[in-house]
């Protein structure tokens, strides 16, 4: 088999490729081809700055196809192979002798000049759903294996100034059989970036690959999965990264994690009933099926792209039989009320309210109404300024049952919250989280020990 390393030089970067990048190909070479019985170092030269990395590449790729080269390997000239890139490669295609597509682990050089792995990339990746399932950075670089014919079918995307390497990568791990694999091919050297016309800084890469990549989950149903604090895995729906809370599963936690463990000590009850108004796509609801053993979940949410999600997570955890659904579709208030979605940042869907409409297609329903007579152990509310509504409709449930109370209170509703509410309904604040426009309150009957 032929490979071809293709290296496309721009402005600034022939020093790079004299001084390293060329001669750790040569030592590659030297230390052990692997598979391959010729290797070819394809230097594209964009010195002035006249074509632009992508057609260069192009260019490269053709030439590869017409001399029947059977695999190439993207090598910016601010990089380094490996000595034994080669090798490595020969080893993992021999065990997967039906990839097209090779990458190895992400490893740079640090401010001393030495190579260290990338924290917190998956040292393997199979499938595309797990592909994107990882933060871009995390997931894979430019240097990789590929097999001639399969990258020649898009090449890149000479229209882009940034971003067309991603554009590659979903199109191969789309249609091809691809993998990431506990290797180490080449070394990135960061803070090199080429100059010129076509360039484009780290900051201009991720926003265009963000684009990129919420489109692609919006055609794939990808989950982050990570461990629930249990030993277990917890699989969450991703359709946008960027949002707050969808964020925290690509970190692996959930949530507002550390809220959640004081629930450990305060819900006392066995297999406990718990109402979690404001339920948006299941993050707390799953975390109470985990943790504290529910029994019965009644999330009330009101929001279509939300319940979507809740819908999914619910069904991915396998937890569908501890979820009464009567609050679903509804918001809580005070009473009956009609009222629309709204969302004001893309990015933070939990912050969705719901604003007075007379014509507006969600309706309210007071706790008192909804629950009737089901006996509740523990409350949340995260009602975007609505709180005390949602507590005036749940008088009745609250005095007779007596729950534990998490409340997320708007600054303007603090006073009303702790020194009306709690007065009147015999609660007492024992811990809170204070976040910019809001307080997160725990409450419980003024008679526990």
């Amino acid at each position: 088999m032929i490979c071809a390393v293709i290296t496309p030089v721009g402005p600034g970067h022939m020093h790079l490729l004299r001084d390293s990048c060329a001669p750790s190909v040569e030592q590659a070479k030297a230390w052990n081809m692997g598979p391959f019985s010729d290797v070819r170092h394809y230097v594209m030269d964009d010195t002035e700055g006249r074509h632009g990395r992508s057609a260069r590449r192009n260019e490269a790729i053709a030439q590869a196809v017409e001399e029947g080269v059977d695999w190439v390997f993207f090598l910016d000239a601010d990089d380094i192979l490996t000595p034994n890139a080669f090798e490595a490669f020969g080893r993992v295609i021999a065990a997967e002798p039906d990839l097209d597509a090779v990458w190895g682990l992400i490893v740079t050089l640090d401010g001393a000049g030495e190579p260290e792995l990338r924290e917190g990339q998956p040292e393997r990746i199979d499938t595309r759903e797990a592909f994107l399932s990882v933060e871009p950075h995390q997931a894979v670089q430019i240097g990789g294996f590929f097999r001639t014919d399969a990258v020649a079918r898009y090449g890149f995307d000479t229209a882009m100034d940034t971003g067309e390497d991603y554009k590659l990568y979903c199109q191969l791990w789309a249609g091809h059989a691809c993998a990431k694999r506990p290797e180490i091919f080449f070394v990135n050297r960061r803070g090199q970036h080429s100059t010129g016309p076509r360039s484009a800084t780290g900051q201009d890469w991720a926003a265009e690959v963000m684009r990129q990549w919420r489109a692609q989950l919006a055609e794939v149903p990808v989950f982050a999965t990570f461990e629930d604090g249990c030993g277990n895995p917890v699989r969450m729906r991703i359709t946008n990264p960027a949002d707050l809370i969808q964020n925290s599963y690509l970190q692996g936690h959930f949530f507002e994690a550390d809220s959640l463990e004081k629930l450990k000590t305060l819900v006392r009850a066995e297999r406990p009933n718990i109402v979690e108004v404001g339920a948006n796509i299941g993050n707390h609801v799953v975390w109470y099926a985990r943790h504290l053993d529910a029994g019965r979940i009644y999330p009330v949410e009101p929001n279509p792209e939300a319940l979507r999600l809740l819908d999914a997570n619910i069904e991915a955890n396998a937890i569908g039989d501890r979820i009464d659904r009567r609050g679903w579709g509804l918001g809580a208030g005070a009473g009956e009320g009609r009222f629309v979605t709204q969302t004001d940042n893309a990015d933070n869907l939990g912050a969705t309210r719901l604003v007075a409409a007379a014509d507006g297609g969600i309706e309210t329903r007071s706790l008192d109404v909804l629950l009737g007579q089901d006996r509740v152990d523990f409350i949340k509310i995260d009602a975007e300024g609505m709180e005390l509504d949602v507590l005036q409709g749940a008088e009745a449930l609250i005095a007779r049952d007596k729950p534990v109370i998490w409340v997320e209170v708007l600054r303007p509703n603090i006073m009303g919250f702790v020194q009306g509410w709690c007065r009147k309904s015999g609660y007492r604040v024992i811990d809170s989280t204070p976040y910019r426009n809001t307080v997160d309150y725990f409450a419980v009957p003024k008679e526990w020990a």
